[in-house]
């Protein structure tokens, strides 16, 4: 079988198209189900203090939702490939929505943890079932390009659901603040429940669940190469404002803006050279930009060398992630897509929440300083420029190796 071959899918199933109606109608639930995020999570933390948590209770409220969101992956994943993925959408849709309504209904910390946790399952089932779904309905020949911009609306919302969110919660309150997400929510429930999906997947069936349809062996490699971008992302949004007030560093969360606006620009070009070029072209200059984000914040002592490093991650993330994912899915299969995607998804998840630890131990363990520190991640991250060009080299071989089988028969 060809690697990128499909199993209940042929050629013909293919849209002939990419913007078409239910692609389109991926890019805005990802915007809508993404504001709704952006709005709520930035304000947890200080929502959850106003009704008497402590701060160690807050962190703790706040962080669950990563640690939820990684262990239930491999469970996405496989619901995507083997259960209807309209409705393993929907679910993703439903879940953070019944969190945002107890976050309206019930205003304790207890109810709070709980909607938390709900909150965490919904995102982890969200970023893999919308990329999965949306692959049904991206023409073959321009899967990387499709699967690229599928999280255009997430980096959209992550632009301008913070700043949203405050505004309504400064205005009106928590509640308020809340409401809007739940009916961002229950808008996209809606328009998808409306729209009609008739594809089946023949390639798997339910009865003999395998570890193969939690965790793809064959994607570990992408999932460590897009780990090492996250190490190198979640370093930076940990310890940007620390790194500021030692500095003397004013407005320097304007990196997150730069960021975002870089990161937005940078899709169309990543989407395009995917399918046309390859990963090659795109994933070293990613890694290279990564280095020099990490090691311009190491150095810097002013908000301009900040503001240049914040170029460097768009052109590293918003270049390097959706890229891995989009090749990931054109080379081993539309069927396997979300099984694929969580696996690629557990490895940012695990190595970016690693990072930050590791970084404050070598603080407070080692006496390392703010730059040596990001100067030493910078050191790592680079080990992701020989770990292409050996992945790059497998790949060949087992292509060739491949020719040879074919060319026998």
């Amino acid at each position: 079988m060809e690697p990128n071959s499909d199993p209940g899918r042929d050629d013909s199933d293919s849209p002939q198209k990419l913007w078409n109606i239910d692609y389109i109608l991926v890019l805005i639930l990802g915007f809508l189900t993404g504001t709704a995020n952006q709005m709520v999570s930035p304000q947890l933390a200080k929502y959850a203090i106003s009704l008497g948590a402590t701060l160690t209770m807050a962190g703790t409220i706040v962080g669950v939702f990563s640690g939820i969101s990684m262990a239930m992956r491999p469970f996405s994943g496989a619901a995507s490939d083997l259960f209807n993925r309209k409705y393993v959408f929907m679910f993703s849709i439903l879940t953070p929505a019944i969190a945002y309504g107890g976050f309206l209904a019930f205003h304790n910390i207890t109810a709070v943890f709980i909607c938390r946790i709900l909150n965490g399952i919904g995102f982890s089932f969200q970023s893999v079932a919308r990329i999965a779904f949306a692959s049904e309905f991206i023409p073959k020949e321009r899967m990387g390009e499709g699967i690229s911009f599928a999280t255009f609306g997430i980096v959209v919302s992550q632009a301008l659901g913070p700043t949203i969110g405050l505004w309504i919660s400064d205005a009106w309150g928590y509640n308020a603040c809340f409401a809007v997400a739940l009916s961002a929510c229950v808008v996209g429930l809606v328009a998808l429940a409306t729209r009609p999906y008739k594809r089946k997947h023949e390639g798997f069936d339910i009865k003999k669940i395998r570890f193969g349809n939690l965790i793809a062996i064959d994607a570990v490699p992408y999932a460590l190469l897009s780990g090492l971008i996250a190490m190198a992302i979640q370093l930076a949004n940990s310890f940007l404002v620390l790194i500021g007030d030692e500095r003397g560093i004013k407005n320097i969360l304007l990196f997150f803006t730069v960021s975002s606006i870089c990161t937005l620009a940078s899709r169309p070009l990543t989407a395009r050279v995917l399918d046309r070029r390859g990963l090659a072209v795109l994933l070293y200059p990613s890694y290279v930009f990564a280095i020099t984000h990490l090691a311009l914040i190491g150095a810097a002592r002013s908000l301009i060398i900040i503001l240049i490093s914040g170029i460097c991650k768009a052109l590293s993330q918003g270049v390097a992630l959706p890229a891995i994912h989009g090749n990931a899915v054109k080379r081993l299969g539309v069927a396997r897509a979300g099984v694929l995607t969580a696996t690629i998804s557990m490895g940012q998840d695990l190595m970016g929440s690693l990072a930050p630890i590791v970084g404050g131990v070598l603080i407070d363990g080692f006496g390392f300083s703010y730059g040596g520190m990001f100067y030493t991640f910078a050191g790592i991250t680079l080990l992701g420029i020989p770990g292409y060009m050996l992945l790059q080299r497998r790949e060949k071989i087992r292509a060739a190796a491949g020719a040879v089988r074919e060319n026998g028969h």
